[in-house]
């Protein structure tokens, strides 16, 4: 146990019973919390564990606390917590226990993943050591798991925690848990315990060997999202090797597990002190009962009524794993007085049927909810294969050390592993740039090898030219690029699209910021280019809303500019701008140029225009908007209006289309001798010659 608080004010300190004086809080369960305590009587240091005052007012809760003081207070063996008192003390009760200065094997397995098999081994040896003891004491532990494993410093192993175990002997009605009623953590409980049988040393055995599983493969055999999920597995369900996780295992080792985990009991190591010795000769290189018939243990298919009458045993059909302490010897059969299930008779076989038909119906309901939740395919699913094809990949970890760390490095991506961190270490043992050291170890097949949160870390001798990598993400790339330049790195830029960095802006660094390496290493930039360069499609001609379409295909916004027209209708898109092939950013906005249809104005008068030359008027006419026809109307020799507009048609005043022609009448013929010109401002009404 490592302190996990600090240490209370030396005026908030309770003391028990005038002698154990609490100091810090170490741990907190689900009924009591657990404190540091010194033993003032005897100067010593010990654990205190407190229940919790809800619970003191509760008999049954009291009783469990003072069986479990009672039970444990009996084991005094070296891998059992030892247990020297217990009380009552302001309205609660407490029990006073060795103190272990050390780790649970729960926070190992986290800190360093699969453990090596031999270690896995010793560790499970001292275990069943502990349980073997307590059972030739009457005592089932009954709630095994490492977190009631706790490992010394100098490497002892530890059972505590006899927190729901009850003694072997003694009046059934007075036992604290009934057959019917489960009690125990779901990970680590024995499929009779899930069914609420009566549990005996075998069920530790059960709970030994999913802690040992789980010491091979850093996880459980079985995993659910609730208790109920995960004790169904325990009933109805067969491990997956351990070897399938971890390369390292050897295939003896595994048998043992997995003979330990066979469902039914009568099939399992008969007790602790058989695991126990099936685990000392694999250590100690002999042949284990588990192989003895060739082999490992084979899959248990069970049949069950997960919820039995009290008293009920279930009925289990399971193969005989080989090598367990209840085999027949080889050439020999078991006779019908020998084997339990032939005693059974009639009764056993209609449970057996009602059993079979419960699983069936539990299937198809699971099957319906299952369908109900995640929608019903009439295909079959097979418009999706990807749902269908669905593939954890496991990978292989190979071996790296003694490579230098970029080619460790190398190998390890070419593999397919992608989160790889290297951690460079003073050794004056190991050449610079060398790998020392890699986790997870060389040979194991992780199920998860990809998980970000537990990358492939390599320890490299760190050399004289390694420094810890500047951190540049979210700098400008050239200013990013001067730092790493500054600092002995090598710069490559890798230019990537990005809805949420601006053009030139350091997206990611491919080495992080908390790690080093030697100078003139590569380091990548990931670096924007916003949200990439797109050609402006072809939009003229198109209405509004098609426009629209073609240019969010190619991830660009618009906006609407109106402008009278007469080549194109009402809503069409004359033009965009930037004009179609302009290269321009995704996202930006292109400017469409849609049509109002033609414009209407009013034919000026010759007053408005204030001029009635022929020219003049014509220039003034097309200026507007107009097209212009003339029609010339002879006139008499010397008439002013030579060269002049007699008339307009339409006449002025009249709404016209722009675009529209309009006829000028223009008076022609011979100018008279008198050169005097008439002013261009004089505005003259003559009738046309009949």
């Amino acid at each position: 146990m490592n302190p996990s608080e600090p240490p209370m004010p030396d005026s908030d300190r309770p003391i028990f019973s005038g002698r154990y004086e609490l100091y810090r809080r170490l741990a907190r369960g689900g009924m009591a919390e657990v404190f540091l305590a010194r033993d003032k009587l005897l100067d010593r240091p010990v654990a205190v564990k407190v229940l919790f005052p809800e619970y003191a007012t509760d008999a049954s809760f009291v009783e469990r606390f003072r069986r479990e003081a009672q039970a444990a207070a009996n084991l005094n063996q070296p891998n059992v917590v030892g247990v020297y008192d217990w009380g009552q003390e302001a309205g609660t009760y407490y029990i006073v226990m060795e103190y272990v200065e050390g780790r649970s094997l729960a926070e190992i397995i986290r800190a360093e993943g699969p453990l090596h098999p031999d270690r896995a081994a010793d560790i499970a040896i001292d275990i069943a050591a502990a349980l073997a003891f307590a059972h030739r004491n009457g005592v089932v532990h009954r709630d095994v798991k490492p977190g009631n494993v706790l490992v010394t410093t100098a490497g002892q192993v530890k059972v505590t925690d006899f927190g729901i175990a009850r003694a072997l002997t003694g009046n059934t009605a007075d036992n604290l848990t009934q057959t019917g009623s489960v009690m125990g953590t779901a990970t680590y409980l024995s499929p009779e315990q899930a069914q609420g049988q009566p549990a005996d040393p075998r069920s530790d055995v059960y709970s030994l060997s999913v802690v040992l599983y789980e010491m091979l493969t850093a996880g459980p055999p079985f995993t659910g999202d609730t208790p109920v999920s995960i004790a169904y597995k325990h009933v109805q369900e067969a491990p997956a090797p351990p070897s399938q996780f971890n390369g390292d295992v050897p295939s003896t080792l595994e048998a043992i597990c997995l003979l330990g985990l066979t469902k039914d009991p009568d099939h399992r190591y008969a007790s602790a002190d058989d695991l126990r010795g099936d685990l000392r000769r694999f250590r100690t290189g002999q042949q284990v009962l588990a192989m003895q018939q060739g082999g490992t243990v084979p899959a248990t298919t069970v049949q069950t009524n997960l919820t039995p009458s009290p008293g009920t045993r279930p009925e289990v059909q399971s193969p005989t794993p080989s090598g367990s302490a209840s085999d027949t010897p080889p050439g020999q059969t078991r006779s019908p007085a020998a084997d339990p299930s032939a005693a059974r008779g009639q009764s056993s076989d209609k449970t057996r049927i009602w059993a079979t038909v419960l699983v069936v119906l539990l299937i198809v309901v699971a099957g319906l909810v299952y369908l109900l939740i995640n929608g019903f395919d009439p295909n079959g699913g097979d418009g999706n294969p990807q749902v269908s094809e669905e593939v954890t990949t496991r990978l292989r970890v190979p071996a790296v050390v003694g490579l230098d760390w970029e080619k460790a490095e190398e190998q390890l991506r070419a593999q397919g592993f992608e989160h790889i961190t290297i951690e460079f270490q003073e050794r004056q043992d190991i050449p610079p740039n060398e790998i020392f050291q890699q986790d997870p170890r060389a040979g194991l097949l992780l199920a998860e090898p990809n998980n970000p949160e537990n990358p492939i870390r390599l320890f490299a001798s760190k050399g004289l030219t390694v420094v810890r990598i500047p951190a540049v993400q979210r700098m400008e790339f050239l200013e990013a690029e001067e730092i790493l330049l500054a600092a002995g790195f090598t710069v490559e830029r890798i230019d990537q699209q990005s809805d949420d960095f601006a053009r030139n802006i350091v997206i990611a660094q491919s080495v992080p910021s908390t790690e080093e390496r030697p100078q003139g290493t590569v380091i990548t930039l990931s670096v924007s280019i916003g949200r990439g360069e797109v050609q402006v499609p072809s939009v003229e001609g198109q209405s509004i809303s098609d426009a629209r379409v073609t240019l969010a295909r190619q991830g660009l916004l618009e906006e609407v500019l109106m402008e009278h027209s007469l080549d194109f209708p009402l809503n069409t898109v004359i033009r965009s701008e930037p004009g179609f092939g302009s290269s321009t950013e995704r996202g930006s906005v292109v400017r469409l140029v849609v049509s109002m249809g033609p414009a209407t104005g009013q034919v000026p008068s010759l007053e408005i225009l204030g001029t009635t030359d022929a020219d003049q008027v014509e220039i003034a006419l097309k200026n507007l908007g107009y097209e212009v026809k003339r029609v010339e109307q002879p006139l008499d020799a010397g008439n002013s209006l030579i060269g002049q507009v007699i008339q307009m048609d339409p006449s002025p005043g009249t709404d016209l289309l722009l675009g529209s022609e309009v006829v000028l009448i223009i008076g022609t013929g011979d100018a008279a001798p008198d050169p005097t010109p008439t002013p261009g401002n004089s505005f003259v009404t003559v009738e046309p010659n009949e």
